[in-house]
């Protein structure tokens, strides 16, 4: 497919339950790295394989809204809120697609959930929809740690240059090596459920953040999810 508009937007998905500094500097520095003009952030509705979230769909819309305010290029995105659908990235990446059809498409992709991608519904086709980064950790070796099925795939659509993936709209592979984030939501949830005060939480979530979870009085021990 022709491009007339050869600007990328990329995407990040997840619970975000709560959003972190962990989520943002991801979305950031790869944006930087990769002069990716426009990072989506989206929230999932009904997540396919984790535990259903502490916070509702409206708290966790809310609390990224908040920690996107007033950094260039991140954008909340709720279209799978609004979908009575199972969070289903192929659903997502059609409905992106059918709003810019011609624009490449880039989700941002955790080596570790890469690995197991070939189980995800309908995954053939998310290549006929996007483009995939693959953040690595520094030294692992990708391909040798992959699936026969996924390392074929590899192998066919790995291209060497992130300039490639302006070139399509979609089908290509670029592994990309980010600084390692020692931040995870469940080590957030389980600080606060065990009444730590706000000095043990700056670092690891913006301020507006935290005050919406304080305002909200999420992640108590009784509005804690199942670990």
């Amino acid at each position: 497919m022709p491009l007339i508009d050869a600007s990328p937007i990329a995407l990040l998905g997840g619970t975000f339950d709560p959003v972190h500094f962990g989520h943002l500097r991801i979305a950031s520095e790869t944006a930087a790295a990769l002069k990716l003009p426009e990072v989506r952030l989206i929230p999932s509705k009904t997540p396919v394989h984790r535990a259903r979230p502490g916070a509702s769909e409206v708290q966790r819309l809310a609390m990224l809204k908040l920690a996107v305010a007033g950094i260039p290029g991140l954008v909340a995105d709720d279209r799978e809120l609004k979908r009575n659908t199972p969070s289903y990235t192929v659903l997502t990446l059609q409905s992106l697609r059918t709003e810019f059809p011609q624009r490449p498409l880039i989700w941002l992709i955790g080596i570790d959930a890469f690995m197991h991608i070939n189980h995800w519904y309908e995954w053939p086709r998310l290549f006929e929809l996007a483009h995939f980064v693959v953040l690595n950790r520094p030294g692992f070796a990708v391909s040798q740690a992959l699936s026969p099925v996924l390392a074929e795939v590899w192998q066919g659509r790995l291209t060497r240059s992130a300039d490639a993936l302006r070139e399509r709209t979609h089908g290509g592979i670029y592994l990309h090596t980010v600084t390692p984030q020692a931040i995870s939501a469940t080590e957030i949830r389980n600080t606060i459920a065990a009444g730590a005060d706000d000095s043990a939480l700056v670092s690891l979530l913006p301020a507006p953040v935290l005050a919406y979870i304080r305002a909200h009085q999420l992640y108590l021990p009784e509005n804690s999810p199942a670990l």
